[in-house]
């Protein structure tokens, strides 16, 4: 394992889980998961059938070791290199699907980032929130579950 793995081993588990949830709900329509290559670069999990490339989120908590929160989720702007997250439009036609309490909700970051950007615009620990780590160049924000229903162009139901 990674040291990465190693230390963050539960969202590991947790982000290989609803890789898994998803790839059973979908059935005939899986088609293959993501190389190491496609997953890093790309930012996609798996290949369907009807929806192409998808990115998948676990749920979510507000803070590390905390609670899960079906409420919220989180939205990468850039990675902790500062190169572009899985959030951003890359050129790669794809869909995020975030894990909520009892659906996936698959969201076209080409349609929601642009959105994104002009709703988080100031640094602070909270909805729409700006967020960045210590030592890091990533950019972060909790975003609601509503604004990602709102925004939805596909849901599987669980």
């Amino acid at each position: 394992m990674t040291s990465a793995a190693v230390k963050y081993k539960k969202s590991f588990f947790e982000g290989n889980k609803a890789e898994e949830e998803f790839i059973k709900l979908r059935g005939d329509n899986f088609i293959r998961k993501a190389d190491r290559s496609e997953d890093m670069k790309q930012h996609w999990d798996v290949l369907d059938k009807e929806f192409g490339k998808v990115d998948i989120k676990a749920p979510k908590r507000r803070e590390r070791g905390g609670e899960i929160d079906y409420s919220i989720h989180w939205w990468e702007f850039k990675n902790v290199l500062g190169n572009l997250g899985w959030g951003s439009p890359n050129g790669t036609d794809r869909y995020i699907a975030f894990r909520v309490k009892d659906k996936f909700i698959l969201v076209d970051p080409s349609v929601v980032n642009p959105i994104l950007e002009t709703k988080c615009t100031e640094y602070f620990r909270g909805m729409w929130g700006l967020n960045t780590r210590r030592g890091r160049k990533d950019l972060f924000a909790m975003i609601p579950v509503d604004f990602l229903l709102e925004h939805a162009e596909h849901v599987v139901e669980i």
